[in-house]
């Protein structure tokens, strides 16, 4: 348990480090969007996978019931993500000038997109739960939830509040 916790450990402070890393040169008036989106597409998908592989030390029968699912559900994470982005992108442009409907359009959006990640994990966890044990499926939820912690925190720290 403690190499597992260790490697653990050492993976989410590379995603940190990672997110505080240089940035491609980026305009006040884009927030980052273009990093974070090459972020998210690329670097971050080989890192989740990695990361996940090293934690989970599936064996190889788990291992081939587990990957397929995975991929399936990276695919489905990314159309969530494309929601999460198009958001902070329409925050951006409305920024200076945002209206009373607009903020509870995009605050009401925000909400559908935490509830569609819940329903993702729920859904996930399921197949999962079926092709490993709840408790490795558990395992794999707990790692999901932490990375999604770092990601929101970054998210977080590059996004003004509303004025």
């Amino acid at each position: 348990m403690k190499v597992a916790g260790a490697i653990l450990l050492g993976f989410l402070t590379a995603f940190a480090g990672f997110f505080a890393a240089p940035r491609v040169e980026a305009s006040q008036e884009d927030w980052g969007f273009r990093s974070f989106d090459e972020v998210t597409r690329a670097d971050m998908r080989a890192k989740h996978a990695e990361l996940i592989s090293k934690v989970m030390a599936l064996s190889e029968k788990e291992a081939q019931a587990f990957w397929p699912i995975f991929r399936e559900y990276e695919r489905d994470l990314m159309k969530l993500n494309d929601e999460r982005l198009q958001i902070y992108k329409e925050y951006a442009q409305y920024y200076e000038s945002l209206t009373e409907e607009k903020a509870n359009n995009l605050a009401e959006r925000s909400l559908d997109w935490q509830a569609g990640r819940v329903k993702l994990m729920r859904n996930y966890y399921k197949k999962f739960s079926k092709v490993l044990s709840p408790k490795m499926a558990a395992k794999f939820l707990q790692v999901e939830n932490q990375i999604w912690m770092l990601i929101d925190l970054q998210g977080a720290s590059e996004v003004p509040l509303v004025k």
